[in-house]
């Protein structure tokens, strides 16, 4: 049903600062390994992305409370996983994401549902969703069904005009958060993939961008973003692990995984105490090793790697806008 990459880690921590002419991101990454480097700075240009439909000025900088030992603390945890883990974490409306390990982009599998389901609502208009449509939605979040996402992205490209055109419509949504890099494919899914957008390459720290934004109401209505985020939190138990087993008392996320070679890639993305002062947007890969037990291992690593977070992030008021 859901339906993953491999990035490796690099030594020490690195402040990247992607600056444009209106504005600042700020990317701290935090490289867990057992070997300490130091520190580095790198800065680039990046192009201004589209601003999104009605979106206000971002308001005054925002940052992410960690505990003190984060670093030492996800040493000891990627040491003690299987395999290499990646973990971005951005307060809701934040221009500050902070990285751990690796930020290379990976398939995003069933955490790409939610991006199209934004953006057959938002194609749709004012005409709300039909009674089966409202099914498949609720289906294609909560079960992570395959059948449901694939009749719902049919009816985006039967209002876009077409596969290529439904996949901009996609990709719009991610520029719409902020994201300027993402490219959601379009070429045929490999043996072991259902759709063409499951195979989008989409960073962790990207992958916050969208679901920031999307708790921050800059994509969709008030009441639209409600229903998303309402089904994000009513995951089926069995597939539960991770962001949903961690001990949150508030989390709507959405999974992904699928294989990749003789290993699958497990990844999450999702929200804590959303749509609150308080939110958090976080993004989890886990790249489990090869063998027949590759994805009980990579839900395993999810579910530990989220108890690290719940216990290492300081969610804290701030304030949120659009980008």
């Amino acid at each position: 049903m859901g339906a993953l990459f491999v990035g490796g880690l690099a030594a020490g921590i690195i402040v990247q600062r992607l600056a444009s002419s209106s504005g600042t991101t700020t990317t701290d990454k935090l490289n867990g390994t057992q070997v300490a480097a130091p520190t580095q700075q790198v800065s680039t240009a990046t192009k201004k992305p589209p601003p999104a439909p009605n979106s206000t000025t971002a308001s005054a900088e925002t940052t992410t409370e960690l505990a003190p030992n984060a670093m030492a603390s996800f040493e000891v945890l990627q040491r003690d996983l299987p395999g290499p883990i990646e973990v971005a974490v951005r307060p809701v409306s934040s221009s500050r994401v902070t990285v751990f390990g690796s930020d290379a982009p990976a398939h995003g599998w069933s955490t790409t549902k939610i991006p199209v389901i934004v953006a057959l609502m938002r194609a749709l208009g004012s005409r709300e969703l039909s009674y089966e449509e409202q099914n498949e939605v609720h289906s294609a979040i909560t079960e992570s069904s395959n059948e449901a996402i694939l009749s719902l992205f049919h009816a985006l490209e039967d209002l876009k005009g077409g596969l290529v055109a439904a996949s901009e419509a996609v990709e719009g949504e991610l520029r719409a958060s902020g994201d300027p890099y993402t490219v959601v494919a379009t070429a045929p899914p490999p043996p072991g993939a259902v759709t063409t957008f499951g195979q989008t390459e989409w960073a962790p720290e990207a992958a916050t961008l969208f679901f920031s934004a999307l708790d921050a109401g800059c994509l969709l209505s008030p009441p639209r973003t409600r229903h998303i985020l309402s089904l994000m939190q009513q995951i089926e138990p069995e597939e539960s692990w991770g962001l949903g087993s961690a001990g949150f008392a508030h989390i709507a996320f959405k999974g992904g995984w699928g294989p990749e070679g003789d290993a699958y890639l497990v990844r999450q993305s999702g929200i804590i105490d959303p749509e609150t002062p308080e939110a958090i947007a976080v993004a989890i890969i886990a790249h489990p090793p090869a063998g027949e037990s590759s994805f009980a291992i990579g839900t395993e690593m999810l579910t530990k790697t989220a108890t690290w977070l719940r216990a290492t992030v300081r969610p804290a008021p701030h304030t949120t806008a659009c980008p």
